[in-house]
């Protein structure tokens, strides 16, 4: 059987409880479906090749410390067609992502990184 590959977009804190869950829940996803499923973490601030990887999951835990880097493996999904997953964080960064390439808001912002942002998409929100 061939194994799946899932990379998840964000910067891994094993002290963070969210983190610890999603490696849970792709184990736990893995065993139900009888499916080997390897899965890798990939550093927001670092450069991927995402070609690999039949998913992609923009993870919980921002802010990521490379807004840009996050945004780059959201656009790769899109314009790929790889399936995608974002929670929590993950899915604020798509939205910012697809407001920015996809709608066209070229000043697209999260309150998050930018309180002052006279275009936010994504306001602060508390987890």
């Amino acid at each position: 059987m061939k194994t799946t590959r899932i990379g998840i977009i964000g910067d891994y804190n094993p002290e963070y409880p969210l983190h610890l869950a999603t490696d849970d829940s792709i184990r736990h996803a893995a065993q139900a479906l009888g499916q080997p499923i390897e899965f890798e973490w990939l550093a927001t601030d670092l450069p991927h090749d995402y070609c690999g990887y039949r998913g992609l999951w923009c993870s919980p835990g921002s802010p990521y410390r490379s807004l840009e880097g996050a945004l780059e493996g959201i656009r790769y999904a899109r314009e790929n067609g790889v399936p995608f997953l974002g929670t929590c964080g993950g899915f604020q960064h798509a939205v910012l992502e697809f407001s920015r390439n996809v709608m066209g808001v070229a000043d697209a912002a999260h309150a998050e990184y930018d309180p002052q942002a006279t275009t936010a998409v994504v306001h602060r929100l508390t987890c």
